[in-house]
């Protein structure tokens, strides 16, 4: 799944899968690193690739980042190319691979009147390569069943590729990371976001439990005191959050501690970027 930031591709795949397993926001570059969620049916299993949003980048994450989605894009089997209906970004000629099947989708129907939809849809169409354009509200549900008939098809047969009961290929360590930093983003203000990243300290499981201890990294020393706030009320708040959300993913009580930290300029720095896990 490709397409620029904020299209709606982690919303998609978390309607697709019908639990909210992926972080999402509304700023900008929220997915950071792929992930796989494995949708299974009776007689396919589709593997969603999220990706961080196609843009310009302007440090070594944003390098990272733009490597991540241009890896995935070639390993795949097939290309969906997601279109923001209220902001349209269509991909640069020569930009995808050539030689992957690819559906275009017009996300966020439900925000715009159906005669601009009806235009992006024909723009679409005009993309080299594209072999169906599809109109849906990953919000609303609007002709999603329509889109993934579409997708399945273009599957190569053969066996499953995991565990029917499997829902994704990573660990809940990293979740936890990614639904923390999911409550930071919407909390914080918004010079803030784009420097937070979430390092998990610890991840104890018990019997009717787990304990999470995680530490907000941030860019600068105001990011600390803003990320903290007032007798540490913000920092309050993006526990709460997370710690329910976390609940429902995990289905049991969770106790989380946050801290913060500041690592000057870490999205700069190579050498912190792999120590930090985006390697």
């Amino acid at each position: 799944m490709l397409g620029p930031p904020n299209a709606g591709k982690s919303t998609l795949i978390n309607f697709l899968m019908n639990t909210k397993m992926l972080a999402t926001s509304n700023k900008p570059q929220t997915t950071r690193m792929h992930t796989r969620s494995i949708l299974t049916g009776p007689d396919y299993q589709v593997v969603l690739v999220d990706t961080p949003g196609l843009h310009e980048p302007k440090n070594k994450l944003g390098e990272f980042m733009m490597k991540e989605a241009w890896r995935q894009a070639v390993d795949a089997d097939a290309l969906l190319y997601l279109v923001d209906a209220t902001r349209p970004q269509f991909p640069e000629p020569g930009q995808l691979p050539g030689d992957r099947p690819l559906v275009m989708a017009v996300t966020k129907t439900d925000l715009v009147d159906e005669s601009k939809v009806e235009k992006l849809l024909e723009s679409c169409r005009q993309i080299p390569g594209c072999l169906a354009a599809i109109a849906i509200s990953a919000v609303t549900g609007y002709n999603v069943d329509t889109l993934l008939a579409e997708l399945i098809p273009l599957l190569p047969p053969g066996p499953p590729l995991y565990p029917e009961d499997q829902l994704m290929d990573c660990d809940m360590r990293f979740l936890a990371g990614e639904m923390i930093r999911e409550q930071a983003l919407g909390l914080l203000e918004d010079e803030v976001p784009h420097g937070v990243a979430v390092e998990i300290e610890r991840f104890d499981e018990q019997p009717d439990a787990v304990t999470i201890e995680a530490t907000l990294v941030v860019e600068k020393d105001s990011h600390k005191g803003i990320a903290i706030g007032k007798g540490g009320q913000m920092l309050k708040s993006i526990g709460m959050a997370a710690r329910k959300q976390l609940e429902e993913l995990l289905e049991t009580r969770v106790h989380l501690k946050l801290w913060v930290k500041v690592k000057k300029n870490w999205r700069r720095d190579a050498n912190q970027l792999r120590w930090m896990g985006y390697k």
